[in-house]
């Protein structure tokens, strides 16, 4: 099994399971697995597609930009989704 970026989740292609790496007190890395999306992966998903319904039918270029702008935020915090309690399964 490949090295994971500690303190967020990663998707495992391998595994077919999402992976959550953490390092304890010692330095040991802590791994936990679950098959469900994290909740907070589940709620970007949404938020992108409503953001991409929004770039399809707006005209004006600079609200297209806008729009542009805030999916790639959304991109930025789907890539470091940290471990909350509600995520697991």
């Amino acid at each position: 099994m490949r090295d994971f970026p500690i303190d967020r989740w990663n998707w495992s292609d391998e595994l077919g399971k999402w992976v959550y790496a953490e390092e304890d007190q010692d330095g040991n890395i802590k791994y936990t697995y679950q098959v469900k999306p994290p909740k907070e992966f589940l709620i970007l998903t949404e938020k992108l597609e409503k953001m991409n319904k929004k770039l399809m039918i707006a005209k004006d270029a600079e609200e297209k930009m806008a729009i542009f702008e805030q999916l790639m935020e959304i991109s930025k915090e789907m890539n470091n989704m940290r471990k909350k309690n509600n995520n697991s399964s």
